[in-house]
């Protein structure tokens, strides 16, 4: 059994089998503070008493992320704080447990790739690289660093991989050591929710100055197999249609989904092209997708998301795609999307969808 199959599994006995709270557990170590009577005294009788309550379910609190952080373990938020001090809100998801360690590391002699962990939520994962540049000269030109990966499924990596483009993300040089850098690298939901394995192949990694080699881009061939257990990343809220039709007067767009994670709350929409007047008579849709993606910028950037009173603008529009083969393909639907920022859509009473003039009630 691999080491996260072997996580996930101990994660499964620990939910079924060890359900003290954090608070629980301090309780019962006061409790015990009687026959221990130098209890805030020594490192060692804290952890005898500690081991007493937990014994066998030790594991637990190392390979829960949530158990290990609501116990004080788990350093990654100070850590990633540290390097990524701008994205708070994926040190607050470390805080609260979503996170994964995979540890593996590659080198070609001139790089060295460490895929330190997973985090983020359900519809934005993330995943932690660090660097090391072992040319000096490139390091010392260098404060930051571009990394390209493919992030796929066994199947799409080895018979479909043309199909897809490499993940982008910069890395900062660390402050302390003068040749590793730190990247933060967005992730594709679809495959690193299902629990199945994912392969991160790192491919090129780019910096601006290369004055003694004139590369520049280097290209490299570097393999990550690891499962995302469930719970290290957090949840999002999945909201699908409630047969909701926005019309610009060109196109009618009907609502698929609606998505509120932490980073943003996301729509889709499906709209027919076949038969629209902004087509004609044309059947392939690349010929004419300019005019639909205009027509939907035209109309979406004057949406409004009102959570509560409170008015949020577009944070990204998105552009058109449609399925061509397979279960999702139908002649002539095809697919756009928008994000509004993250908002609490389960604690909110009243979340709408401003759009056109006319007012639809989402919740």
């Amino acid at each position: 059994m691999n080491e996260n199959r072997y996580k996930k599994a101990m994660d499964d006995v620990c939910d079924k089998h060890f359900n003290l709270t954090a608070e629980e557990m301090l309780a019962k170590a006061k409790a015990s503070a009687g026959t221990e009577r130098d209890i805030t005294m020594k490192k060692t009788t804290k952890r005898r008493i500690i081991g007493r309550i937990i014994g066998t379910a030790a594991a637990c609190l190392i390979i829960s992320g949530t158990t290990a952080t609501a116990l004080g373990y788990g350093p990654l938020s100070e850590t990633f704080r540290s390097f990524f001090g701008k994205d708070e809100t994926t040190a607050e998801i470390i805080e609260q447990g979503h996170y994964c360690n995979v540890g593996q590391e590659q080198s070609d002699g001139i790089f060295t790739v460490m895929l330190d962990s997973v985090t983020g939520d359900k519809t934005s994962p993330k995943l932690i690289f660090k660097v090391t540049v072992n040319d000096k000269v490139l390091a010392e030109k260098n404060d930051r660093l571009k990394l390209s990966a493919y992030i796929l499924n066994e199947d799409k990596y080895y018979n479909h991989i043309d199909e897809y483009g490499t993940w982008d993300a910069y890395g900062e040089k660390d402050p302390q050591v003068n040749n590793m850098y730190h990247v933060c690298m967005d992730g594709p939901a679809a495959f690193m929710i299902n629990e199945e394995e994912v392969i991160a192949a790192v491919k090129q990694i780019s910096f601006e100055n290369d004055p003694e080699n004139q590369v520049f881009d280097y290209d490299v061939d570097m393999e990550y197999r690891f499962i995302v257990p469930d719970k290290a990343l957090k949840d999002s809220f999945m909201d699908f249609s409630k047969d909701i039709i926005l019309n610009s007067g060109n196109v009618e767009y009907k609502l698929h989904y609606a998505e509120y994670g932490s980073y943003d709350s996301s729509f889709g929409f499906t709209f027919d092209f076949l038969g629209n007047d902004l087509a004609g008579d044309e059947t392939d849709y690349t010929a004419v997708c300019g005019k639909f993606d205009n027509d939907w910028h035209e109309f979406a950037k004057n949406f409004i998301l009102n959570v509560d009173g409170v008015e949020y603008s577009p944070k990204e529009i998105g552009y058109s795609y449609c399925d061509t083969e397979g279960e999702a393909f139908e002649a002539g639907k095809c697919s756009t999307w928008m994000s509004f920022p993250s908002v609490d859509f389960e604690s909110a009473e009243n979340v709408e969808l401003i759009a056109g003039g006319e007012t639809y009630r989402l919740k």
